[in-house]
């Protein structure tokens, strides 16, 4: 099956996502359980066009490339490292794994007329191991010879689907030591770990690979890739010196086309953070003076040669380099078919080999193909294998966090202090937009008996406004306590329900209460699609892209509307609690906005049986090299703090209390386990 027929079937490649981690075994990003995320929120019919509206503008704002600026010399250099280190700690690969043994074991080799073809198992991490197909050439033209790998992208058949069977064989015939590594998808990134954790390491493992067989010229090898092969091409070159020159084909362009409000592309192009500081065309043309080849089509890449060409021929030129950057335009699906395969083959002769001129390369028609199932049951026992999972408990191992021991009141100050600067790293607070409107809109009431219903807006980042239903006692002449009160459902429900404990309940015995829909809860969720599940997933995916996760995005709006509260002048500012029911993607984002923001005397927060232990909480890369529930929680042991419904996952409560008394508020404190 063509990689056009398959991958690109449906515009969001839908049936990727939910294949990608099962088929590695991997913990999903989108949790099962996840509150709100199956059943359409309640709205008002009046608030969810303007919502829409707002979250698009949003989307579009966060999405706008980022500045490509042509640098030279030392400048050029400097930022190159620099932006290699931020890929890599973006990738959870900084520093750079230790290059354990590879430990490589073979499959038995299948005869083909142009060379023997194997499976090869090699070790990334201890217990962990990729495999790719060798295809060494039965006539070596040059001794060492050049070699080529081949990371495949998103065909059914991996690496023996024919049109990468095809690319390997020919450049087998061509006398390339040729070793086509297979696209692995895996991520816990909760721990750091994305699907370019995995398969940035896995390529520059294979690269090791390549590098020890005394075949190979190790100073001549080349890169090339199509699709999601063309992503791993684009991020070997950039981050690998090694690489001589590549061809990345049907990929690179702004991260805007491969990104959507209301559904999301494969998992392995969203890693955390990486569109706080570049682009895709700034990522592909960190390897100069590597010599890289684009070639693009019918699909995202369409505009790249007019769009994003340019600014990378520049930079070569500007380096002194002006040849060793291509483009060429295919009017076709997105595909690796024959005439991109021979430019590739082109490119490879001229920058790898050192044929200055190569001339037309031209792929015979005809040539031996197995049947995949062939190549697929190439195999070889591999005993120490543990399996990708084997990768969150390295990471949990090497960089999880500790529980601190805190014995007095600057022990405390101190931890707090740290966390609170990690917190708004993993928040992604420097990436907030500036707001655009400063006062609340719409504002409206009603008198309902003895309260009084108050609708209004109050500004967060951007032109996001949240929309707020304030529930407050008829008749009042002092200053009430607030309560901000959040639920999974929105604030609809909340306003509907009755009881002990409910918005008119609380209203009723004197307080004013606040019921927001923050992002992506009731009201401020939609952009207008049907698929709630998937709309939301494609926030979740967007925010970790530009390092805004979800209970970032929850948080900034909260502190909005602890800004439109503290400017009224009906509520006692020294007396202000935030309550959250049913939800532990709410409460989390509660705890954080409590931690960030004092003006929050009082949380009661409901866990509901979640933590990040569980991984059943919404996603923000790398926190659980900082700390689960409990260690957020610490920050608040000067305040009220209740936690309801949290799971023997997220640790001993005897350590938060502990806390609780060494800040001297032992009492404020109350925990009720799952």
């Amino acid at each position: 099956m063509r990689v056009d027929h398959l991958y690109f079937a449906v515009a969001a490649c839908a049936f990727l996502m939910l294949s990608d981690a099962s088929l590695a075994g991997a913990p999903r990003a989108g949790r099962s359980g996840q509150e709100g995320s199956t059943e359409r929120p309640a709205t008002r019919d009046t608030d969810a066009p303007s919502a829409a509206r707002m979250l698009l503008e949003y989307y579009h704002q966060m999405t706008r490339p980022k500045p490509f600026v042509v640098r030279t010399g030392r400048e050029f250099t400097t930022h190159q490292a620099a932006l290699r280190r931020k890929l890599l700690e973006s990738t959870g690969l900084w520093p750079l794994p230790k290059r354990i043994a590879l430990d490589v074991h073979q499959s038995e080799s299948l005869d083909h007329p142009w060379c023997t073809i194997r499976r090869v198992y090699y070790q990334l991490w201890p217990g962990v191991y990729a495999s790719g197909l060798l295809f060494m050439p039965k006539e070596l033209i040059e001794k060492p010879a050049p070699a080529m790998l081949c990371p495949h992208g998103h065909w059914r058949e991996g690496n023996a689907d024919p049109e990468v069977q095809r690319r390997c064989l020919n450049f087998a015939r061509m006398g390339y030591v040729t070793f086509s590594s297979t696209q692995n998808h895996y991520e816990d990134l909760y721990v750091g770990v994305s699907n370019q954790t995995l398969m940035v390491w896995n390529n520059m493992r294979a690269l090791d690979y390549l590098q020890q067989l005394p075949e190979v010229d190790a100073t001549r090898i080349g890169v090339a890739g199509a699709s999601g092969g063309g992503l791993q091409t684009e991020m070997l070159v950039a981050l690998d010196a090694r690489v001589k020159a590549a061809t990345i084909v049907g990929l690179t362009c702004d991260f805007r086309e491969i990104m959507f409000p209301d559904r999301n592309h494969c998992d392995c192009n969203h890693f955390p953070r990486v569109m706080q500081f570049t682009d895709h065309p700034e990522i592909s043309s960190l390897g100069l003076p590597a010599a890289v080849q684009f070639l693009t089509m019918n699909d995202w890449t369409r505009d790249f040669a007019a769009r994003n060409f340019p600014t990378i021929r520049k930079l070569y030129a500007a380096n002194g380099f002006p040849d060793r950057v291509d483009c060429h335009y295919y009017d076709t699906p997105h595909s690796y078919d024959k005439p991109k395969r021979e430019r590739t083959y082109l490119w490879m002769e001229k920058w790898v080999r050192g044929n200055a001129s190569p001339g037309p390369i031209v792929e015979p028609d005809g040539g031996k193909i197995f049947p995949p199932r062939t190549l697929e049951k190439l195999t070889a026992k591999v005993p120490a294998n543990k399996g990708f999972a084997e990768i969150s408990r390295i990471f949990e191992q090497q960089r999880g966090y500790t529980i601190p021991p805190i014995a007095t009141s600057a022990d405390w100050q101190h931890y707090r202090q740290r966390m609170l600067e990690n917190l708004e790293v993993l928040l992604g607070l420097e990436a907030r937009l500036p707001r655009t409107a400063t006062k609340p809109t719409g504002t409206r009431e009603k008198v309902e008996g003895k309260l009084v219903v108050e609708r209004t807006s109050y500004p967060s980042e951007g032109g996001i406004m949240v929309p707020v239903v304030i529930v407050r006692p008829a008749d009042n002449d002092k200053l009430l306590p607030a309560v901000i009160l959040l639920g999974a459902a929105g604030k609809e429900s909340l306003l509907a329900a009755t009881g002990p404990g409910s918005a008119r309940a609380l209203a009723a015995d004197d307080r004013l209460v606040a019921l927001p829909d923050v992002r992506c809860f009731g009201a401020l969720f939609s952009t207008g699609g049907t698929d709630h599940q998937l709309q939301r997933r494609a926030w979740e995916r967007n925010g970790i892209v530009w390092g805004r996760p979800v209970p970032a995005m929850a948080c900034t709006d909260l502190r909005a509307v602890l800004d439109g509260l503290s400017r009224r002048g009906d509520i006692n500012r020294e007396k202000i609690e935030l309550i959250t029911r049913a939800s532990g993607d709410l409460a989390i984002a509660a705890l954080f906005t409590a931690s960030l923001d004092p003006r929050i005397t009082a949380l009661d927060v409901d866990m509901n049986g979640c933590c990040y232990d569980k991984r059943n909480l919404a996603v923000v890369p790398f926190v659980l090299q900082y700390g689960d529930v409990l260690q957020w929680a610490a920050l608040l042991a000067d305040r009220e703090l209740a936690i309801r419904d949290i799971p023997e996952q997220a640790g001993d409560p005897a350590w938060l209390r502990r806390i609780f008394t060494v800040a001297g508020n032992r009492s404020g404190l109350q925990v009720d386990r799952h």
